[in-house]
């Protein structure tokens, strides 16, 4: 039995048809670090009161310390003023207002990088101040390359109470 097809070339062929089920169809798909979310209650009805308006949002700034005891502060961060460059690089504290829902804001994640450190929210024109601490951010890998990684524990104690911000954002009050 005589081949007339080369070795050689049937050694490309294979690798040609071998390439497209090596290399997925996806990237492979590296999600953000996890981080924990907060949000503001917005229900400031007569019945309740107890939501933030966003004029009292405007004035949060976060404290990060560098111990659970909430001493040695290491640094604060802000919502950026009218008067911070683009090109800044200072940490800002950002608020966001997704549609439909509180404004909310993330814990950095380099808040959770060493054990014993927590952050202090305050929201100085709501004369409200919330401690952070005992964040515990837990990721797995997904099952395929293409899943991803996903959370599967996020919380946090928000002063003196366990958080539990897996599925949604808690909400702070008033």
């Amino acid at each position: 039995m005589n081949f007339s097809f080369p070795l050689a070339r049937l050694a490309v062929v294979l690798t040609t048809l071998a390439l497209p089920a090596c290399q997925q169809a996806c990237p492979l798909n590296m999600s953000p670090p996890p981080t924990f979310m907060l949000a503001f209650s917005t229900d400031t009805t007569k019945s309740s009161g107890l939501g933030f308006r966003r004029a009292e949002v405007r004035s949060a700034y976060l404290v990060h310390y560098r111990t659970a005891d909430f001493q040695q502060p290491l640094d604060t961060l802000r919502q950026p003023g009218p008067n911070v460059s683009p090109g800044s690089t200072k940490p800002v504290l950002a608020i966001y207002y997704p549609a439909g829902h509180p404004p909310q804001f993330a814990v950095p994640d380099y808040a959770t990088a060493q054990a014993g450190q927590s952050c202090r929210l305050v929201v100085p024109a709501a004369n409200r101040t919330y401690d952070i601490g005992n964040v515990v951010l837990q990721q797995e890998p997904g099952e395929t390359r293409c899943a991803g990684y996903r959370i599967t524990r996020r919380e946090a104690t928000v002063n003196g109470q366990l958080r539990d911000g897996l599925n949604a954002p808690p909400e702070l009050s008033r």
